[in-house]
């Protein structure tokens, strides 16, 4: 099943010593175990970590590749100048936000009026009371 190079990207599970041995000696093969009711994912081991390495230096550019790119980008003429590069556009600064300002309240010349003219607090006067005090006067009188 891993002999082939694990091709489904399987994760073995073992407990048994010889087993975890072989299988960190095939690259990319990632290992797993128990310790105390945990399961752990064992560090991936030396040969995994120089084929990672080898597969990485593989795929990067070289510096010959780079050059040739660069001149065949010269000779079709798809190369930039810094010139011809555009600036981005800066947002204009806007004011703030005008639903977030408060109004200015106007200032009314009505609240200077005169104070001289005051307005007389009118007393009211319960109907039962005026009841008892016209009954009142009646019996006085009567």
């Amino acid at each position: 099943m891993v002999e082939e190079g694990n091709p489904h990207h399987y994760f073995v599970a073992t407990q048994d010593q010889n087993l975890s041995v072989k299988v960190k000696k095939k690259p990319g093969i990632p290992l797993m175990f128990i310790i105390q009711n945990t399961i752990v994912l064992d560090k991936p081991s030396p040969k995994t970590i120089a084929f990672v390495k080898a597969v990485e230096s593989g795929q990067l550019v070289s510096v010959h590749e780079k050059e040739s790119i660069k001149q065949l980008k010269q000779e079709q003429g798809l190369v930039k100048n810094p010139e011809q590069r555009r600036r981005k556009k800066r947002k204009k600064i806007s004011g703030p936000n005008p639903l977030s300002c408060l109004k200015k309240k106007k200032k009314t010349e009505d609240t200077k009026s005169p104070a001289s003219k005051k307005k007389r607090k009118r007393i009211r006067i319960r109907n039962r009371s005026t009841s008892k005090v016209l009954s009142e006067k009646q019996n006085a009188e009567g």
